[in-house]
């Protein structure tokens, strides 16, 4: 299997994790980026990037990313708050007069970025389509009852934490989430990252997502996950009003260089090329235990801000490092200590129960583990 690309001989164990996956078949195309100390050390691609394998995957190929997605608007927000312009412990209605309905008045900013805003899905669902409407999706979040009556129950919010950071965004700042990313975050650091394509000249560039079979032996989800799943209808993932939405949750292009240099704003504490996009203190706020509980979806999680923290339960590659990933692979790590980030982006979608269950997964995040303990 030809492995494409360079890697930095101290990172190796990744490289060897990245072709041992091609080689075993888990592999369609996928990307694998990391940096240190601010600098690229390794890139690597392989594979293709369409189901019927005649399109190489290169350098540039980005991919949907899904909730790795949310990378990229939590750091986006996190600048917002860093600026004074949002307060962690205000009520998201003193920004959004309207999210107030249905008992959601009480519910801040900092119970929005630990999955506690009480709105995890869609009531009544809405259509595929829906999501590409911005206006009408946030009025319709809005509008919704608080499914807790009230309470900070943790639930991992898989589309609608996407809407509600990017309507607090807008209300403070103006422009929408993709556009303040794009000016304030992804063209100044060189990260090719878009949440929404912006461009049809970058259609040619995006791969083709190979979506995981059904598996009829596999444990169907239970009624209130299937009531958050299934709140929003099936739809054409390759249509370019899909491609170009803004939805902030799950809608982001990149790879995993792209994905490693967003990061690695976090893993340099906030500074990226002489550039200090965050403070050090609030990277170090994002990177602290906001809460330690058993989520209504995704298990026992400890939240940073917007992001999951090292835990038996849901770990990490090293106790220093924060992260999230999306649907079918793909993730981004950060690791203040070390000042090392990786990002990892797949097309050939994995439907595992749990983002760490898998040979694939196992085995980057194990060659991740060994690269993390070269550098404490």
């Amino acid at each position: 299997m030809t492995i494409n690309g360079s890697c930095d001989e101290r990172f190796r164990p990744l490289e060897d994790a990245f072709r041992a996956n091609f080689e075993d078949g888990l592999e369609l195309g996928a990307s694998l980026g990391v940096m240190h100390h601010g600098k690229l050390v390794a890139d690597l691609w392989g594979g293709h990037a369409d189901r019927k394998r005649s399109r190489p995957w290169q350098r540039d190929t980005i991919v949907g990313v899904f909730s790795t997605t949310k990378i990229a608007t939590n750091i986006a927000i996190l600048v917002l708050i860093d600026r004074g312009l949002i307060e962690l412990d205000e009520p998201v209605a003193r920004y959004w007069p309207q999210f107030a309905q249905g008992g959601k008045e009480s519910v801040t900013v900092r119970d929005v970025l630990t999955h506690r805003a009480g709105v995890p899905g869609f009531e009544p669902p809405v259509s595929f389509e829906a999501l590409h409407d911005w206006d009408g999706i946030a009025a319709h979040i809005a509008a919704m009852s608080h499914w807790f009556d009230g309470a900070p129950v943790a639930c991992y919010h898989p589309i609608t934490y996407g809407f509600i950071v990017g309507q607090l965004i807008r209300r403070v700042d103006g422009r929408g989430c993709s556009q303040f990313f794009r000016e304030e975050i992804a063209q100044k650091a060189g990260a090719d990252f878009h949440i929404g394509l912006a461009s049809r000249a970058d259609l040619p560039r995006v791969a083709e997502l190979m979506f995981p079979l059904p598996q009829s032996d596999a444990p169907g989800p239970d009624p209130f996950q299937l009531r958050v799943m299934a709140s929003v209808g099936p739809g054409d993932w390759s249509s370019w009003e899909r491609l170009s939405a803004e939805i902030p949750a799950s809608n982001g292009y990149g790879n995993g260089a792209s994905i490693a240099r967003l990061c690695a704003i976090l893993a340099m504490r906030g500074q990226l090329d002489g550039v200090r996009y965050l403070s050090a203190r609030m990277v170090e706020q994002a990177a602290s235990e906001q809460v330690f509980t058993e989520d209504l979806l995704i298990g026992w999680v400890r939240y940073g801000l917007g992001f999951g923290l090292h835990s038996a339960e849901f770990p990490a590659p090293s106790q220093t490092c924060f992260h999230w990933g999306g649907f079918g692979g793909s993730f981004g790590i950060m690791d203040p200590k070390t000042g090392i980030s990786c990002g990892y982006a797949p097309n050939n979608l994995l439907g595992n129960a749990s983002p760490f269950e898998g040979p694939r997964m196992k085995r980057l995040w194990g060659a991740l583990e060994v690269v993390l303990r070269e550098f404490e």
